[in-house]
């Protein structure tokens, strides 16, 4: 069985840098475990180029705060950002059979918005997909692949329908044939 679960929500922000300082500040008040591994990378997706920041929560199935800004000096964000300020990007769920999830989502009729699912350049084994701000009436809905956190960066998770050869690459490289419970 599929399983499912909300991973972060992310921020939109004009100052990732900023808003990574002002978030310290709350998280560290509110929950201070969540500031002890922050993920930060870079990439462009259809294009965009973003970069972005996670403060992970260190429960593997807890929501996360993610902020994320422009990564060129002009580009259609910043256009946006003009427009509505700062605001809530969207609310991310992952999956560990995202092709299951997404074939899940378009028989049900969900208005999926890309046609070919998309990733960021840095990360092909990355997968999102999105539905739109009118179905969950005003954020936008991200669906993606289910990653893990190695230090400080995210990486595919072995236990992922899509990572069957990986996670026999790791059973073998750490078990004992024979020995495996």
């Amino acid at each position: 069985m599929t399983r499912v679960h909300i991973d972060h929500f992310s921020l939109c922000v004009r100052d990732l840098d900023r808003a990574i300082d002002d978030w310290k500040d709350i998280l560290g008040v509110l929950m201070p475990e969540m500031t002890e591994t922050i993920t930060r990378s870079h990439g462009s997706s259809d294009g965009t180029a973003m970069v972005w920041a996670t403060f992970q929560n260190p429960d593997p199935t807890g929501v996360s705060v993610q902020m994320w800004a422009p990564g060129d000096a002009d580009s259609w964000v910043h256009k946006v950002l003009d427009k509505r300020g700062e605001f809530v990007h969207h609310i991310a769920f992952l999956s560990d059979d995202f092709g299951h999830t997404m074939a899940d989502c378009r028989a049900a009729g969900l208005p999926v918005l890309l046609e070919e699912d998309s990733n960021p350049d840095t990360m092909p084994w990355l997968k999102w997909n999105f539905l739109p701000e009118e179905k969950a009436h005003g954020v936008l809905i991200e669906l993606a692949t289910r990653y893990q956190v190695g230090g400080d960066k995210w990486l595919p998770h072995p236990g992922n329908a899509e990572n069957a050869d990986l996670q026999r690459e790791l059973a073998g490289r750490y078990y004992v044939e024979g020995e495996q419970s």
